[in-house]
């Protein structure tokens, strides 16, 4: 009877296991999925507020110079 008991008791947690494992990273993942996602968007908008027309940069092996 007790390993009755104990067969069921693995079975459900092993169920429990599995079904709360897939949400246990999914929050902290999103959260960062988030930030890169407000800092790329923040470094864009500093990007085109530059004008770069104006100060005759050059590009030239990857880099800009003046």
């Amino acid at each position: 009877m007790e390993y009755i008991f104990l067969f069921i008791f693995l079975i459900l947690f092993a169920v429990f296991v599995i079904f709360s494992k897939s949400d246990l990273y999914a929050h902290q993942h999103d959260a960062a999925h988030k930030k890169e996602l407000e800092n790329f968007n923040s470094n864009y908008k500093a990007l085109e507020e530059l004008d770069v027309s104006k100060n005759n940069y050059k590009i030239n092996n990857n880099h800009l110079y003046q």
